[in-house]
């Protein structure tokens, strides 16, 4: 069984992000990731942290992925 390119980078990210955040596609093609750790708390939201990201693609999720896993090791550096 051939595997598609959506599915091969689902499956990449899923590894990528185990534990931290569970990654789907929708039906209608986008890309979502929700935290799987915690809630957040108000100030993590007010600096920035999400529940929830969503993309048009998979490159697109994973920046957003990076750029939450910066901002919260930002965080509790500081």
């Amino acid at each position: 069984m051939r595997i598609s390119a959506e599915d091969a980078a689902q499956s990449r990210l899923s590894s990528e992000y185990a534990g931290r955040w569970s990654i789907w596609r929708s039906d209608a093609g986008r890309w979502y990731a929700t935290r799987m750790r915690r809630s957040l708390s108000r100030m993590d939201m007010d600096r920035g942290l999400i529940m929830t990201a969503s993309a048009e693609n998979a490159e697109e999720l994973r920046a957003l992925l990076v750029a939450q896993d910066r901002l919260g090791s930002h965080m509790m550096s500081s």
